[in-house]
């Protein structure tokens, strides 16, 4: 019952203190008008003191997944900006003016505004005490973005590309002269077509083979990348293929040498210069296997030089500057609105407090 009547009294005294101060601010509205007055004036007049900054803004559309925020904010792009404009050290602070240093106030005058919408351009925007300074600062940053972004030294998907097709031209090359080796052989030993065995044996192990050097070039492409788990894994395929490979080979020389016997001179398919002589047999088949594994190979290196073109064009990054940096004509900081409101809300909770003393100071 105490507590209760406590509590309610407590409420009261609580609606009476605030009571109380809301009128005692009512009476001292000139006070406190007058105290907002006065900050917001000391607020606009320290707002002079303060050191102008201008923002040089410059609109550019990158086309890719990859953020270019860490190289425009990196140490290293701001020390290539330096060294193109050693003007600029002159209008940075720090303790210790090393190059360095100086590289690290640049990167803090240097910011990236992502667009709200789709349709909208990104902006990078360079704030410094020069107004002109920023404009160049910031056309030269995006001048070394552009030679970044389209350089294939930092595109992976762009290397993979490159390698994949100098592999498709080696293997190409490598076709078109077992070819013409294969014609002149049957041009000059009046060979034209194997039997039907063993043609599919020079069919199957030109796959295997082609499937051997795809592998091949898919580990080395893989081992561009630091531990990728997927390296161990292409090298065993490549061992297990490598052994199936041999034990065709193996099959498919014991079944050429017994074809040129008594019993192997009738098959079809072979004019009776080729089935009398084994060695000639032999030679032909290896020209027909050599062609037929460029083919296979030109096959899946296509295949692959085509998916890795979409993926160069998925993943690749290209670059486009939209509106160049402009000087700016007006200051970015201060703002003396900002100060003026700043100054405002001061003096206001300082006009509050005075009141507030005044009420509760003891008679």
């Amino acid at each position: 019952m105490n507590n209760s009547e406590n509590n309610q009294t407590g409420e009261r005294l609580l609606k009476i203190d605030l009571d109380q101060l809301l009128l005692k601010l009512w009476q001292d509205r000139r006070m406190l008008a007058a105290w907002v007055l006065a900050l917001m004036i000391l607020a606009i007049g320290g707002s002079f003191l303060a050191t102008p900054l201008f923002t040089a803004e410059i609109t550019f559309l990158p086309i890719g997944s990859k953020q270019l925020s860490v190289f425009i904010k990196s140490r290293a792009t701001a020390k290539l900006v330096l060294k193109e404009i050693p003007e600029v050290t002159r209008l940075l602070k720090a303790e210790n003016p090393t190059l360095a240093n100086m590289a690290i106030e640049l990167s803090k005058a240097v910011n990236i505004r992502k667009p709200q919408h789709s349709d909208e351009p990104y902006a990078l925007l360079v704030e410094l005490p020069n107004a002109s300074m920023a404009a160049d600062v910031a056309n030269v940053y995006m001048k070394l973005v552009a030679s970044f972004v389209n350089s294939p030294e930092y595109d992976l998907a762009k290397r993979n590309t490159l390698f994949i097709k100098e592999q498709y031209d080696l293997f190409a090359a490598t076709l078109r002269s077992n070819e013409d080796a294969l014609r002149k052989f049957q041009e000059v030993n009046g060979i034209i077509l194997l039997d039907s065995q063993t043609a599919a044996t020079v069919g199957l192990v030109a796959q295997i083979e082609a499937r051997l050097v795809k592998k091949e070039i898919e580990l080395q492409a893989l081992q561009n990348l630091s531990e990728n788990p997927a390296t161990q894994k292409r090298a065993n395929e490549i061992a297990a293929l490598k052994d199936t490979l041999n034990e065709l080979k193996g099959e498919q020389e014991n079944m050429l040498f017994s074809s040129g016997t008594i019993e192997g001179s009738g098959r079809p398919g072979m004019t009776p210069g080729l089935t009398d002589a084994p060695r000639l047999r032999l030679e032909h088949q290896k020209l027909r296997r050599e062609v037929a594994i460029a083919e296979q190979t030109c096959l899946h290196l296509q295949n692959q030089l085509t998916a890795a073109r979409i993926q160069e064009e998925r993943e690749g990054i290209s670059f486009m500057v939209i509106d160049r940096a402009i000087v700016p004509e007006k200051t970015s900081y201060p703002n003396r609105l900002a100060f003026a409101l700043f100054g405002g809300i001061l003096g206001l909770l300082l006009g509050i407090f005075r009141s507030a003393l005044h009420l509760y100071k003891p008679a």
